[in-house]
């Protein structure tokens, strides 16, 4: 199973489609349109996939980080939410908008989504509601952005010693702001 593409982002469709070049292999990808409107062509990416296989097919399905993976295979686990419904949801709003919709039985917020109706919003919060975390607006993001600051400084040849000790010294804060301070730590 595929868990993890590095590479160079050759095409982006708006039907949610990437085409990712790793290294002469060109996979495509589909992704939510909160993840498309993160990626630029020509800019490497690194997407954290789901391989969905039947018999018929095997679908790569990518997200920016791990814990949008994980977010989507819960909502599969739900009686009547596939893989393209799941998406669909990740699509309408953030990951920390539909936790919090979860968490608050916002069914309203969640049956926004086509379609998606009042009782499938209802069955997600009842069999999710607890069970996706109680903070993803704080924890959940912090650890991704100390997770992706820590990756990068890595990918440019920094010592892991190094970036855990800057990362340590640095207050939580979004991507470009913890890559930054880090940085200045390390130098």
């Amino acid at each position: 199973m595929i868990g993890w593409l590095s590479g160079t982002v050759k095409a982006l469709d708006p039907a949610g489609f990437v085409l990712l070049d790793t290294g002469g292999v060109g996979y495509d990808v589909i992704v939510s349109l909160q993840t498309l409107c993160k990626l630029r062509p020509g800019e490497a990416t690194e997407l954290s996939i789901h391989t969905y296989v039947r018999e018929d097919q095997i679908t790569l399905f990518g997200f920016s980080n791990i814990s949008e993976r994980g977010i989507f295979r819960k909502l599969t686990t739900v009686s009547g939410i596939g893989a393209r419904m799941a998406l669909n949801l990740m699509s309408g709003m953030s990951c920390e908008d539909l936790i919090r919709a979860i968490e608050q039985a916002d069914d309203l917020a969640i049956a926004r989504t086509p379609g998606i109706g009042k009782k499938t919003a209802q069955r997600l919060i009842l069999e999710l509601q607890g069970k996706l975390g109680s903070a993803p607006a704080t924890a959940g993001v912090t650890n991704n952005k100390a997770e992706e600051v820590h990756s990068a400084l890595i990918n440019l040849g920094y010592k892991a010693a190094q970036v855990d000790a800057a990362l340590k010294r640095i207050e939580p804060a979004d991507f470009e702001t913890m890559f930054r301070a880090a940085l200045k730590v390390i130098a």
